[in-house]
């Protein structure tokens, strides 16, 4: 049960109160529910979205009688409705909380009358659920060693997180995840040394302050950890199978301070998580501040797509019939010029994009742009549509959003005379679902072409082809830019574009940068191709559709 009003509640109290294993609820100075942790989620549902549905509607017990009580008494006990409870009888203690001069009241529920529970009582010392030290111990402990330390190199932050975990709570609930979680914890412990000092951070998420004189110990223990959990645990007969992503930070040459010893060592995690997790990282600072840069051109991009579109614009780079010489389309390619970092590359903010769900607002920005620039009517180009092809990710294929955006965008490029061609990559192709290639085939009916991009890059199943509703390859660079005395690269562009021949599947050569290569390829007998050494990515301008044999093109 998540509240729409429950990103009124603070990010920081939020944290304070999941720290408890007890249900937790806070509520507003109408007494209705704006945020509750896990454990009151699964005990209610749905059910218990204010005091008074807790209470049952009594109704002698109005909201003016319980807040009157908690401005004479400062605390209220209640009772749960019988319905709400399977047995036994549930009460709960609501109490005051400062926050920001705004009514919060905070409800903690036991099988038994519990204590009095303000907001500075949320902040134990210790998790409930593993009986570890939680996370502000754990700084409190971080910033005594800093001041025993006093600038001695003679201890290390490690941080690990257990990968997937999430999966296992979905798969097998939360009951079971967190009796993993404890068992965790302990086997965590005990492969550190006694004096050592370990803590749950939050979730899947654990950190320790371990003694250590050399980057090699803490190498060691990274390497134990990992082979622990190499193997399957086993807990009530069953077997549980997860992994381990570990970041390493060193005191004090990787930080001299609680704040950025925890940065680094988590910065470290995610940098082993994104290598392919189930491996350890030790904080290396360039990495940091590549992430770090990273996060800022996230958060650039976001703001951006929102506010300032006009930072985006399309270049066009033509694509030709290499035996002709005669225009036949263009390539459509995004590029962001930032005030803040100068010309991104489409290799960091595309990516970007598809991780932090921007990847929509991207595109639409570019069907913008598009339209801005080139769609008005222009002549056929000797009775047939140039093409107009355009990158999506896979992630879009599945979303009906980008389907009604794309469906939008077709109408317009149809009526300006223009043919519709969306490029994938072959790794994302090769592996779309069924429903997805049904989806792609829906789209072909509707008049716009598919291309598999990067052809030979990946999988290259020439012999599935005939299974996926494809109208061209798009082959890769690579082929002509290695070269071996038997000319094995030749064979395989002759192989590649008979098969494809054979199966009505267009082939289109990318990266052709010199004439050699242009008079090697109409010798083979490719049909199109692309490259810098026929013409430039570029902003719009008609003279893109001159032949290439003409000196404005």
């Amino acid at each position: 049960m998540v509240p729409v009003n429950q990103l009124q509640f603070e990010s920081s109290n939020r944290s304070l109160v999941d720290e408890l294993s007890d249900p937790i609820a806070v509520f507003d100075g109408n007494l209705a529910l704006i945020y509750s942790n896990r454990r009151y989620q699964t005990l209610f549902n749905d059910t218990a979205g204010s005091v008074q549905e807790l209470l049952g509607r009594t109704p002698t017990i109005t909201i003016a009688t319980i807040l009157g009580l908690l401005q004479q008494d400062g605390q209220f006990l209640g009772t749960v409705s019988n319905h709400l409870v399977n047995s036994g009888v549930l009460q709960f203690k609501l109490t005051a909380m400062a926050s920001d001069g705004r009514s919060r009241y905070v409800a903690v529920f036991q099988k038994e009358a519990p204590a009095l529970v303000n907001l500075s009582s949320i902040h134990t010392s210790i998790d409930h659920l593993t009986d570890l030290p939680n996370r502000y111990a754990f700084l409190n402990a971080l910033e005594d060693r800093i001041n025993k330390a006093q600038g001695s190199a003679d201890f290390a932050v490690l941080y690990v997180d257990l990968d997937h975990f999430k999966d296992i709570n979905e798969l097998h609930g939360h009951e079971v995840g967190d009796q993993l979680l404890k068992l965790c914890a302990e086997k965590i412990r005990q492969l550190l040394r006694k004096d050592d000092f370990l803590a749950r951070q939050s979730g899947d998420e654990f950190a320790a302050i371990v003694d250590c004189k050399e980057s090699h110990e803490m190498q060691y223990l990274c390497h134990r950890i990992m082979r622990y959990f190499e193997r399957p645990m086993l807990m009530k007969g069953e077997r549980y199978q997860f992994t381990v992503s570990v970041g390493v930070v060193f005191y004090p040459e990787q930080g001299d301070t609680a704040r950025d010893l925890m940065i680094h060592a988590e910065q470290a995690m995610y940098v082993a998580k994104k290598g392919g997790r189930a491996q350890f990282q030790l904080f290396d600072r360039n990495q940091s501040l590549k992430v770090e840069r990273e996060q800022r051109i996230a958060e650039s991009l976001r703001r951006v797509l929102a506010a300032a579109p006009e930072q985006f614009r399309a270049v066009y780079q033509p694509l030709f019939d290499l035996q002709s010489g005669q225009f036949v389309g263009v390539e459509v390619l995004c590029r962001w010029h930032s005030p803040e970092f100068g010309d991104v590359s489409p290799v960091d903010f595309i990516s970007l994009a598809e991780t932090r769900g921007l990847i929509n607002a991207l595109t639409c920005t570019v069907f913008d742009c598009i339209t801005a620039d080139v769609l008005v009517p222009y002549a056929r180009i000797n009775g047939t549509r140039p093409l107009m092809a355009v990158n999506v990710s896979a992630q879009q294929i599945g979303d009906p959003v980008f389907e009604s955006m794309l469906l939008s965008f077709l109408k317009e490029v149809q009526k300006a005379g223009w043919q519709l061609e969306l490029e994938l990559t072959e790794s994302h192709l090769m592996t779309l679902s069924d429903d997805l290639i049904s989806q792609l085939e829906s789209w072909r009916k509707r008049g716009i072409r598919i291309a598999i991009d990067d052809f030979g890059t990946g999988y290259s199943c020439l012999a599935y082809l005939h299974m996926l509703p494809v109208d061209k390859l798009k082959v890769d660079r690579q082929f002509l830019h290695t070269k071996t005395e038997s000319r094995k690269e030749d064979q395989i562009l002759f192989a590649i574009m008979t098969m494809a021949k054979a199966l009505e599947i267009d082939v289109l050569i990318e990266g052709i940068e010199s004439d050699a290569q242009l008079a090697r390829l109409k010798q083979l007998g490719c049909v199109s191709g692309q490259g810098f050494g026929l013409a430039r990515p570029q902003p719009w301008h008609p003279d893109l559709m001159k032949p290439l044999n003409d000196p404005k093109t």
